[in-house]
């Protein structure tokens, strides 16, 4: 952690020293785990967390499951992180198993070959990093939102016609794939990664 926030603080992870609101977020978080974790599940924050773990600038897989195993892989879920009211966050960290999409913003990272389903009338925002391979099933009318980072793939496996699917590459290297049972109108965007 100490690594991650030295990184952060020297500019090393985009080239510009962490700002001053974010900087007196983080010191008024502490030692506090929890407080941490509803930082780095705030969508301002995941795009940061994604990247400087895969460019090994501090956290590792085994850290955050060894010192935040309480809050990852469907054992919390997170309440009104950003302030907007009735929004739920999850992460997921090395999980190899299937398992339902329950939160409004969920996190995958270094998650490989689990089918992730989305209930149906479910419209959740899913950002997938450090070379998670993961396969989607949407049960219908789903409107759903995937931010795809570095080497990360997702294969749209089922998903009927009442259900969207809106993905964001933020790499060249991610990839998207469909499964024969996709139905679903995918759209694609390449983005600019921005910290």
């Amino acid at each position: 952690m100490l690594k991650f926030r030295k990184n952060s603080l020297l500019g090393k992870i985009n080239g510009q020293p962490l700002c001053c609101e974010y900087n007196t977020a983080w010191r008024k978080c502490g030692n506090d785990k929890e407080m941490l974790m509803k930082l780095a599940l705030s969508q301002q924050s995941l795009p940061y967390l994604s990247h400087a773990c895969y460019e090994h600038m501090g956290l590792s897989k085994g850290y955050i499951l060894s010192n935040f195993g309480e809050f990852v892989n469907g054992k919390r879920t997170f309440n009104d992180v950003e302030g907007v009211g009735g929004y739920t966050y999850q992460m997921y960290v090395g999980y190899s198993r299937d398992f339902d999409i329950t939160a409004d913003i969920t996190n995958i990272m270094w998650c490989n070959s689990p089918q992730i389903v989305v209930n149906a009338s479910k419209c959740p925002t899913i950002y997938i990093s450090n070379k998670s391979d993961v396969h989607l099933v949407c049960d219908g009318c789903n409107y759903v939102n995937i931010k795809l980072f570095d080497e990360s793939k997702v294969t749209i496996e089922d998903a009927p016609e009442d259900s969207k699917i809106i993905i964001y590459k933020y790499s060249d290297d991610c990839e998207v794939k469909e499964g024969k049972f996709n139905f679903s109108e995918i759209k694609e965007f390449r983005k600019e990664l921005r910290l």
